[in-house]
């Protein structure tokens, strides 16, 4: 793609967790992009598998590569039909911050806005794993739009052409 037709997409990424509240952004991404007539990108990031601790030692589950092979095939489906005609995109976390690799993601794509959902804690709430969320609003050069799970969607009027 050229630059000239990049700076003239207009796109949408919205991310998830595929939990409920991570879903619920996916919602409000589609009302903005029918609304501006923008392409929604969706965006999972498979994370690492978490080392169980026990005794003083680390355990790394073992996760194969077909195991994860087949779950970015069901999720890239499951996010394929829940938001029809977006660009779907299923990333490994590959030992970086989540947020680097939805940032990482927003910058190929070229999004104008990052659409997510939080839990909307603050202080020693979030502490023990941090937000995701905070991070991407934070270093992002791109609008961020946080959506909280009472929020409901708006309906946006089409923009005129």
């Amino acid at each position: 793609m050229s630059g000239d037709e990049d700076a003239s997409r207009n796109t949408i990424l919205v991310t998830t967790d595929t939990s409920a509240l991570g879903d619920h952004a996916l919602a409000h991404a589609q009302a903005l992009a029918a609304g501006l007539g923008a392409e929604p990108c969706v965006l999972f990031v498979q994370p690492d598998p978490l080392p169980a601790v026990a005794d003083g030692f680390a355990y790394l589950p073992v996760t194969s590569e077909e195991d994860l092979l087949e779950e970015r095939r069901q999720v890239e489906a499951r996010l394929a039909a829940r938001v029809p005609g977006a660009r779907v995109h299923v990333e490994r976390a590959a030992s970086r911050p989540v947020q680097s690799a939805i940032l990482g993601v927003a910058r190929d794509e070229g999004a104008r806005l990052i659409v997510m959902s939080t839990h909307g804690r603050s202080g020693l709430s979030r502490a023990p794993l941090g937000s995701v969320a905070e991070g991407v609003a934070n270093h992002s050069p791109v609008p961020v739009l946080l959506v909280r799970a009472h929020h409901r969607v708006t309906s946006w009027p089409k923009r005129a052409a």
